[in-house]
């Protein structure tokens, strides 16, 4: 049973199913390879944190997810000037934060061939959108700091390239840490523990929002570790490989790390990484308060790990972290712990378990 009480569902979203990917490499790529540099040596007894990086260190997920609304909204088949709403977006945002950008497109795209539209790009090069579409389209970038959509045609950049630029542009100014996280840092720091980022997300977009949340101390460009930047070809989550080279380069066994997520792909790709304890947050802006226990029972369900493993436990407070790590600090478990409840009853805001 669940510690928790859990929503019926999540609310409905726009385009929210995943579709067949186009432009990714098979999980199990046997031809990619890590640019990273790898240390001499693991120390079997280390314990270290691992960290995804949107909606988990960095309140990202919500402007990140906002501009590719933006860029993608024009091209919805049944996209109306009426229909693009707060509501809509906000639905939109909830519904695909943690995915790549090119699964939303491929969703988009499939929609738009059913109904009879051409592609994308052929759209965008023909300015064949709707004009009131545009205006609340424009309207909205602006709140983002970005030009009219047909500013940008000129720029010669696919949706894509233009959707990353925008990305890392737009978080310049606008990410800012998840609550409890520069305190959770500095506690990790002070007592000697190791930790570092392993997020599906590329450079610079990573590294920029470091710095507008003023992370520089804690994540040099050696701690930063990227599925999309630091492997040729790209591995994105579930796939296991960032979490494997994160754990190296911090100098842990996969075993002794513990991985802090917010999405279930992020917690496939742990719990295929064979992480020691995976940790489910729910506390950034892009889960909505209603949404909290619909999206705590899903981090837990295990839907895109190897093994049908899940988090192990899911907090709302990212301080609730620190009471964990110590505790499996202290075991020598190698598998899932079952955390005891003079532990969970340090925890001070509310958290699930499977």
């Amino acid at each position: 049973m669940l510690a928790a009480r859990l929503s019926p569902s999540v609310p409905a979203a726009v385009s929210a199913r995943r579709a067949k990917p186009r432009r990714r490499s098979s999980p199990r790529a046997p031809a990619a390879r890590s640019r990273a540099v790898m240390p001499s040596a693991v120390d079997e007894d280390a314990v270290a944190v691992l960290f995804d990086f949107d909606g988990t260190l960095g309140d990202t997920e919500t402007p990140a997810m906002r501009v590719a609304f933006w860029e993608l909204a024009p091209y919805f088949p049944d996209a109306t000037a009426a229909s693009l709403t707060v509501a809509a977006r906000d639905d939109y945002v909830r519904a695909n934060a943690g995915k790549a950008f090119e699964f939303m497109v491929d969703v988009v795209e499939e929609d738009r061939a059913k109904a009879g539209l051409p592609p994308i790009e052929e759209a965008r090069s023909s300015a064949a959108e709707k004009q009131d579409v545009l205006q609340v389209v424009d309207k909205a970038r602006a709140e983002s700091g970005l030009p009219p959509l047909a500013e940008t045609r000129k720029l010669g950049k696919d949706i894509l390239t233009l959707q990353k630029d925008e990305t890392v542009d737009a978080l310049a100014t606008l990410a800012v840490p998840c609550p409890g996280v520069p305190e959770t840092l500095a506690a990790l720091k002070a007592n000697g523990t190791p930790f570092s980022i392993a997020t599906t997300s590329g450079k610079p977009r990573v590294p920029v929002s470091v710095v507008a949340c003023k992370f520089e101390e804690y994540f040099p460009p050696s701690a930063i570790h990227s599925g999309e930047s630091d492997f040729d070809p790209p591995r994105f989550k579930p796939d296991p490989s960032v979490y494997l080279l994160a754990a190296k380069e911090t100098g842990a066994l996969p075993s002794r790390c513990v991985a802090v997520e917010d999405s279930t792909s992020g917690v496939g790709s742990a719990a295929n990484a064979k992480v020691g304890v995976i940790v489910g947050y729910v506390g950034g802006s892009h889960v909505a308060l209603d949404a909290k226990d619909a999206h705590a029972k899903t981090l837990m369900s295990g839907v895109k790990a190897d093994d049908g493993r899940g988090a192990d436990i899911v907090i709302s407070d990212f301080t609730d972290l620190l009471p964990l790590v110590e505790y499996f600090r202290s075991t020598d478990a190698k598998t899932p712990p079952e955390f005891p409840k003079e532990t969970l009853d340090k925890l001070k805001a509310k958290y699930y378990l499977p």
